[in-house]
């Protein structure tokens, strides 16, 4: 069956987790002078590229999903855990050994909280921001030393992010007055008022019967 016979769910662009960082990232964290940047993997997409930008620089790299099982039967829902990496690179020239540039490790991580922790991505994806999940160290050469701050994010599937199969809209809704409270139902008689509540484009027009016996109605 091809893909457009069943409806597939167009939604609204989703705005980017990697991107959401980055902004945040040149917008709140000084010290990288809005050298801040995306990558895809930090060993064939950084580390073994020959050519970076000035330092201090930091780049912003996808870690993986973890998706728990479904919550809903007959439905959807869903939390999967996305993680986040700020690998930052930092020049190690005068300092074979790397303390050098470790020194600052306290300025960079506090301006990279300030920018990652709590941030929120899409609007109602997340039941809570950013949180901060670990840092470790990447490599070091002769001339930088990589360090990486990492983020976990929770998103929030639905149904609504999957295939839409078609359905009978719902145009009208008829309320059927019987009987006012308190008075007795009389078999097969016709409802004292009916009541048309439009809820779509083309509302449809009253029934005109047959009528339930109101005596049978459900009663709690």
């Amino acid at each position: 069956m091809e893909a457009n016979e069943r409806n597939v769910n167009a939604v609204a662009p989703i705005p980017s987790v990697m991107g959401s960082f980055i902004t945040s990232l040149r917008a709140n964290a000084p010290i990288f002078n809005g050298r801040v940047a995306g990558a895809a993997e930090f060993y064939r997409g950084l580390r073994d590229y020959s050519t970076s930008m000035p330092l201090p620089s930091a780049y912003v790299l996808p870690l993986g999903q973890d998706a728990e099982p479904n919550r809903t039967y007959g439905g959807l829902m869903q939390l999967v855990h996305k993680g986040i990496g700020i690998a930052v690179e930092l020049d190690a020239q005068r300092d074979r050994r790397g303390q050098d540039p470790t020194m600052s490790f306290e300025v960079i991580e506090t301006q990279i909280m300030a920018s990652c922790l709590n941030l929120y991505v899409g609007e109602c994806r997340m039941t809570q921001g950013a949180y901060f999940t670990g840092a470790r160290y990447l490599d070091l050469d002769r001339a930088r030393l990589w360090y990486q701050w990492e983020f976990g994010v929770d998103w929030q599937l639905t149904e609504l992010d999957g295939v839409q199969f078609p359905s009978v809209p719902l145009e009208t809704i008829e309320v059927d007055i019987f009987h006012s409270p308190g008075a007795v139902a009389v078999p097969g008689a016709m409802p004292a008022a009916v009541v048309p509540i439009p809820t779509g484009d083309n509302p449809v027009d009253p029934t005109d019967g047959p009528w339930p016996d109101p005596s049978n109605r459900r009663t709690k």
